[in-house]
């Protein structure tokens, strides 16, 4: 009777790589790793099976549309960086995923690091290079799908008017 232990010993590797992720996001000053990701939220930029290599970097560096390798609970999830806010209970970032497309808040210290390259197939390539500029502007207005451009337009126009108000 034989067994096929090869899911096995995926689960076994992705586990292992997760856990050297997140020591590398970890270390302070560390340098860029590889990891491969079984599944991919970021499908249309990353596909599944792909090569990553991220760096650890602290969340107030990043930039809007980075793609960043995040701790979601026990899972380690590609997201697209939009905002990063210090707040009274510490700081926080708010991502977008994907599929569906839904704005998520995480603290700070769950970001594990930011992509910079991915391997599919035998081709390396930048993530964000990957998009149209038309595609970037309509992520740009509308949070990657996860408000509407009016939504936006009203929502700083609430934080102009605070910051206009007299005490």
């Amino acid at each position: 009777m034989g067994h096929d232990y090869r899911g096995f010993q995926d689960k076994i590797g992705a586990d292992m790589a997760s856990a050297s992720a997140s020591a590398m996001g970890m270390e302070k000053g560390g340098k860029g790793t590889k990891v491969r990701i079984r599944q991919s939220d970021l499908e249309h930029l990353i596909p599944s099976g792909s090569m990553i290599d991220f760096s650890p970097v602290a969340a107030h560096r990043l930039k809007f549309g980075d793609v960043v390798f995040v701790r979601a609970g026990k899972e380690m999830v590609l997201r697209r960086f939009i905002g990063f806010q210090i707040g009274k209970t510490g700081s926080v970032v708010a991502v977008a995923r994907a599929n569906p497309a839904k704005r998520e808040v995480y603290p700070d210290t769950a970001v594990v690091g930011k992509v910079n390259s991915v391997e599919s197939k035998g081709v390396s390539f930048d993530p964000l290079k990957k998009e149209s500029q038309l595609a970037r502007w309509k992520n740009e207005l509308t949070f990657f799908g996860t408000s509407s451009l009016f939504a936006r337009i009203g929502q700083n126009l609430k934080v102009f008017g605070k910051m206009m108000k007299k005490k």
